[in-house]
C-alpha cells in the first residue's frame, strides 16, 4: 500500500472517531492512533495538524480530546526530543495547537521536552 497523505490520514481518523464508543478494527499500518506515533512521526505530526485544522479547538470536543491524549501525547513520548523544536514553534504560533498541547499528559515524556514546552502548558485541561 502507498503511504497516505496527511489529509487522507486525517479524514480516516476523524471518521473513525465520529462513531460513539471506542473504535475497533484492523489497521492498515498507517493508523494515527497506533503506528504513526511510533513508526512515522513526520506523517503523524503532519496528520495531527490536518485534523486540528478540521475540528473545533475546544477541550469539550471529543475529537480534540482524543487527538491530544492519543496521537500528540504518543508522539511526544516516542519522538519528543526529535520534534520538540518544531512543536515549540507550533505552540508559539498557533493558539489551537497550544490548547491541544495542554491536553496531553507528559508523565512519560522526556523531561527535557517537558521543560522546553512548559511555557505553553499553563491551561491544562
Amino acid at each position: 500500500m502507498d503511504t497516505p497523505t496527511p489529509a487522507e490520514v486525517a479524514s480516516r481518523w476523524i471518521d473513525k472517531w465520529a462513531v460513539p464508543g471506542v473504535p475497533s478494527g484492523e489497521s492498515d499500518g498507517f493508523d494515527l492512533d497506533w503506528e504513526l506515533p511510533h513508526d512515522n512521526p513526520r506523517l503523524c505530526l503532519d496528520s495531527i495538524l490536518q485534523v486540528l485544522s478540521r475540528i473545533p479547538s475546544d477541550p469539550a470536543d471529543r475529537h480534540f480530546q482524543v487527538l491530544a491524549a492519543g496521537p500528540l501525547e504518543d508522539l511526544l513520548v516516542h519522538h519528543g526530543p526529535r520534534f520538540v523544536d518544531e512543536i515549540d514553534t507550533l505552540a508559539r504560533r498557533s493558539p489551537s495547537f497550544r490548547m491541544l498541547l495542554n491536553g496531553a499528559w507528559t508523565s512519560r515524556v522526556d523531561q527535557a521536552v517537558v521543560e522546553q514546552l512548559a511555557k505553553y502548558r499553563g491551561a491544562r485541561w
